[in-house]
């Protein structure tokens, strides 16, 4: 992957994560009563959904609890998902593979 290629897609996810914050403090801060062993577990069980192409996945309710869990500096508890993540990198990898293929082609 090209250094352009690569701040384009750090671009990219800096505007999402920032988008994300907006959303979920213009809605309120739903989950900001919860503790952070159930804001762990919620986004553990998102993670899992995810990795599983689970019908009940929810990317709005990932992204919520990913930015209460930031702005109370809560780290994602990645041991919890280990075997998601792998299929989650897997198929982030295999996405990013066609885009950057995709890319080159135009080029």
């Amino acid at each position: 992957m090209t250094d352009q290629a690569r701040e384009a897609i750090e671009l990219l996810l800096k505007n999402r994560q920032s988008d994300n914050r907006q959303s979920y403090l213009v809605r309120g801060r739903r989950l900001k009563q919860l503790s952070a062993n159930d804001l762990c577990k919620l986004w553990a069980e998102q993670m899992n959904r995810w990795a599983n192409d689970s019908i009940l996945f929810d990317q709005r309710a990932l992204n919520d609890v990913g930015v209460e869990m930031g702005l109370r500096e809560i780290p994602p508890p990645l041991e919890q998902i280990a075997e998601a993540r792998q299929r989650i990198l897997a198929k982030s990898g295999s996405a990013l593979a066609t885009i950057v293929a995709s890319h080159q082609h135009t080029d």
